[in-house]
């Protein structure tokens, strides 16, 4: 399984001919729902790999039934079982290797939830916690949340390169909705910090940083999450901020 890197690679894009055996079929249609950055359709994945929309169509809904694939109001997105066997790869295990120590001093420090989350289509998806005062948020990884709302998902977006990720996560947005948000996410870069007053999980107020890499490019969020009104944002800011850069010097000085 690729890591997350290669996922974020660019890479020619794969068409009928580079096989007709059915799992070259199916590695052309995750390929090209990857090099998507997002949603796509089932018309779009058979124009650009060449097959039949009929084949795409009933592969896909294949692929969706073991969570290969997950369907969109767009079409279809990568799924939560590539996470799995992708977080089983070296990158993914560097991160939580570094991250652990992390995670914990941070823990410590405020007794507040902590979260390494990573982007997956509209969500974002915690790939390991460390359980604070939160009890009725799940302890397990695999949790899923919207990438528009969370302070988790805004710090990613602030740091993604690729501003068709961010054009498709903020496309419901008009008018002064959409202005605030590119105007959160400049903010955003300028503190290295995102916040989420309680609008994801009412109650519950969250702050997070980016994990970036050497090139600069973004591979995850953490975040800390508390009470709303129990949790000053302000404060644990800094520490969350901090959290984060030490985490992106450890995956440098590790790569």
């Amino acid at each position: 399984m690729p890591s997350l890197a290669e996922w974020n690679t660019s890479l020619p894009r794969p068409t009928a001919e580079t096989g007709t055996s059915v799992l070259a079929r199916i590695i052309a249609i995750l390929d090209t729902v990857r090099q998507s950055g997002g949603s796509v359709s089932i018309t779009e994945i058979a124009t650009t790999t060449g097959m039949p929309k009929s084949t795409v169509s009933r592969l896909a809904a294949e692929l969706t039934q073991h969570r290969y694939l997950e369907r969109t109001d767009e079409g279809v997105t990568l799924g939560l079982r590539l996470f799995e066997l992708g977080a089983r790869a070296s990158l993914p295990r560097r991160i939580l290797s570094a991250a652990a120590p992390v995670m914990r001093k941070l823990s410590d420090l405020t007794g507040e939830r902590v979260g390494l989350w990573v982007h997956q289509g509209p969500d974002m998806v915690s790939i390991a916690t460390v359980p604070g005062r939160l009890p009725e948020l799940p302890a397990d990884a695999g949790m899923h949340s919207p990438v528009l709302t969370t302070a988790s998902g805004k710090a990613f977006l602030a740091f993604c390169t690729d501003q068709r990720v961010v054009e498709r996560v903020s496309a419901t947005l008009v008018d002064d909705d959409a202005l605030h948000f590119r105007d959160e996410l400049m903010r955003v870069r300028t503190e290295v910090v995102a916040t989420d007053p309680g609008v994801s999980y009412p109650g519950i107020c969250a702050v997070a940083s980016p994990v970036l890499a050497g090139d600069r490019h973004v591979l995850a969020s953490l975040s800390l999450a508390g009470p709303t009104g129990a949790m000053d944002p302000e404060a644990v800011g800094p520490l969350v901020r901090a959290a984060g850069a030490t985490l992106t010097r450890r995956l440098v000085e590790a790569a």
